[in-house]
């Protein structure tokens, strides 16, 4: 149940020249796309087949634009003269709670750029829209490791209780992901063109090794080579 109101996450960047730039990102409450701005003008790089996808299941006959291309237009635009390593101090603020984090420009980048992508409307990235309602940003690699696949496995347990076979072994999610860093690789080939410094990429190439971290270390686990998530099991 909603009531009605947007999800809300702003991410403030001020920089040490007393700069500051806004990413205001708010979510349909129901569906968790995110609201479109209104915008004056499209880019082109935005355009389907500027750089399609091997993987895209669109058609440029019935949908113009990339949907996360074009989700991300407004940060590629924002960002595209800052520098990856450049530090700043970054305030994210949800209805919630508020996070502070003095960091780079690329690190803070990425943890707002997986929620344009995650909201897209893309079908490649809908397996990982449920988290965004409760988005943790900055997050570790071990916390987006526990974060995806806890919830995940509660979707399969909801799943199993309305008759569906669920996917236990995490066989999809696993799918999922390496598909996921096939359309990284066309968005950061995107992104390069779309910018003349390199903050928007490098933040895409940080989502990208969490992308490869996932799958790499679910494979590992149910093989038994790694046991960091089978710690988490309750023994009777």
């Amino acid at each position: 149940m909603t009531d009605g109101k947007p999800i809300c996450y702003k991410y403030i960047f001020k920089f040490d020249g007393l700069e500051e730039k806004v990413l205001d990102i708010q979510l349909d409450p129901d569906t968790l796309d995110l609201l479109p701005k209104k915008r004056d003008k499209i880019p082109e790089w935005t355009s389907l087949d500027y750089a399609k996808c091997d993987i895209c299941p669109y058609d440029s006959a019935s949908q113009k634009y990339c949907p996360v291309a074009l989700n991300l237009a407004d940060v590629l635009e924002t960002f595209s003269d800052k520098e990856s390593y450049k530090t700043v101090d970054v305030r994210v603020v949800a209805e919630e709670r508020e996070y502070f984090k003095r960091t780079t420009v690329q690190a803070a980048l990425s943890s707002a750029i997986g929620i344009y992508m995650t909201t897209s409307g893309c079908s490649v990235m809908s397996v990982l829209k449920p988290m965004v309602r409760h988005h943790l940003p900055f997050s570790s690699i071990d916390e987006t490791m526990f974060r995806t696949v806890s919830t995940y496995l509660v979707g399969q347990y909801v799943l199993k209780h309305k008759g569906f076979e669920p996917d236990w072994e995490l066989t999809k999610l696993i799918n999922a992901y390496k598909k996921i860093e096939l359309l990284n690789k066309t968005i950061i080939a995107r992104f390069r063109k779309a910018s003349t410094k390199d903050a928007n990429y490098n933040a895409l190439v940080i989502l990208d090794i969490f992308a490869k971290f996932v799958p790499m270390t679910i494979e590992r686990t149910l093989s038994k080579k790694d046991l960091r998530l089978s710690e988490w099991a309750i023994e009777e």
